[in-house]
């Protein structure tokens, strides 16, 4: 492992962009965060004009950081659309992580009506259970599991790990994708409304988090995920609407393939301001 320092690009926090809710594999360490992706781990702190990154791999971490985006460019195209300058100021440091997409499909069905804290847990104890085991300087870690990895984990195994109405989920979609290897490389190749209607189709993923696995996974910036949080901002800032696709629908269609940022921003500033 190297530690190398790099330039710190504009709009970039670590810990806010940790602490976003589109990540669940991280934790704080010594001065900054450990996060994990792949099989990879990485350690990344920063100071006013550098980031500096702890890794065996820094391509891998650079573009799981988004690190080469010119974030300014969207930034400054928001706030010629008229976005909240308070928000666009508050969340000045949010940016949006090219993670696993199969990572990303078990995180975000397991987020479903949940929080951060017991999101984290139930992972945790998912990565125990199939005790897939690596190290490195920071110590020994476990392993994100491969679908085939959790295919092979009983119903009653999954329940054990706090999830919930969730455990068919995880159990129907893991034996689905781990019979069907090719199933999310496929859905990459279509559009975004397209992959979008593949994706409804597996185990536990509904319109949110079909949106989720589209932005977080598959770098798609056109979507705008739309939970309980969202669905209050939108309220506000827009108008009275029940329908959570429709809201979504509206949003992507105002901001395109700003979206994804755009609801990156909303949801931040007030999750934050609601603690």
């Amino acid at each position: 492992m190297k530690t190398i320092k790099y330039d710190k690009p504009a709009h970039f926090n670590i810990k806010d962009i940790c602490e976003s809710g589109q990540v669940f594999m991280y934790k704080e360490y010594e001065d900054g965060y450990l996060i994990q992706t792949k099989d990879k781990r990485a350690k990344i702190s920063e100071d006013g004009e550098f980031i500096y990154i702890t890794s065996s791999d820094h391509d891998l971490i650079l573009n799981y950081l988004d690190y080469y985006y010119d974030y300014e460019n969207d930034f400054n195209m928001l706030k010629e659309m008229g976005f909240p300058k308070d928000i666009l100021s508050f969340s000045d440091g949010i940016r949006i992580l090219k993670q696993d997409l199969e990572e990303i499909v078990y995180s975000f069905i397991i987020s479903q009506n949940n929080n951060i804290k017991r999101i984290k847990k139930i992972i945790s104890n998912l990565l125990i259970k199939t005790n897939l085991k690596a190290s490195d300087e920071f110590g020994e870690y476990y392993l994100f599991p491969s679908s085939k990895d959790i295919a092979k984990l009983e119903l009653e195994e999954l329940r054990e790990m706090g999830l919930g109405y969730r455990d068919k989920y995880i159990y129907n979609t893991s034996r689905f994708l781990s019979d069907n290897p090719d199933f999310l490389e496929k859905i990459k190749l279509l559009n975004t409304k397209e992959a979008h209607n593949e994706l409804v189709k597996l185990s536990g993923v509904g319109p949110k988090v079909a949106d989720c696995i589209l932005l977080y996974g598959m770098n798609r910036r056109d979507t705008f995920p739309l939970d309980t949080w969202m669905a209050k901002v939108f309220k506000e800032q827009f108008y009275d609407e029940k329908n959570r696709v429709k809201m979504a629908d509206f949003a992507t269609k105002k901001y395109g393939n700003l979206a994804g940022l755009a609801q990156q921003l909303y949801f931040f500033h007030i999750r934050e301001n609601s603690k």
